[in-house]
């Protein structure tokens, strides 16, 4: 069984149980499923709804923070910790990845 068809199984388990007004205890003992399964997969399934309920929310801000922060137009900065540090186009990516594991640990 595939993870998406577990998923979905236990979406109708779950929307079954909702609408059996029975206790947990009591609708796992009749479906033969142990109350540990159950709340692992209720708990499985609410983070994953929870993350796709959350929308990004995006808002204009007319400054050019690039300019006050002495960059060049075609470079982005990237903060970690207390070191900004400057990416522009057609940087190496192995290096920038080292370089941010590196500052990371100071």
């Amino acid at each position: 069984m595939t993870i998406e068809e577990r998923l979905r199984l236990w979406e109708q388990r779950l929307e079954e149980y909702e609408a059996s007004g029975q206790s947990v205890l009591v609708w796992c003992e009749e479906k033969s499923i142990t109350p540990r399964q159950f709340y692992y997969w209720r708990k499985k399934l609410r983070s994953a709804q929870s993350g796709m309920d959350q929308r990004v929310k995006w808002i204009s801000l007319n400054h050019d923070f690039r300019k006050s922060a002495g960059l060049a137009a075609d470079s982005i900065a990237v903060h970690v910790g207390r070191v900004t540090v400057e990416i522009r186009k057609g940087f190496d990516q192995h290096l920038f990845r080292e370089i941010v594991q590196v500052l990371q640990t100071i």
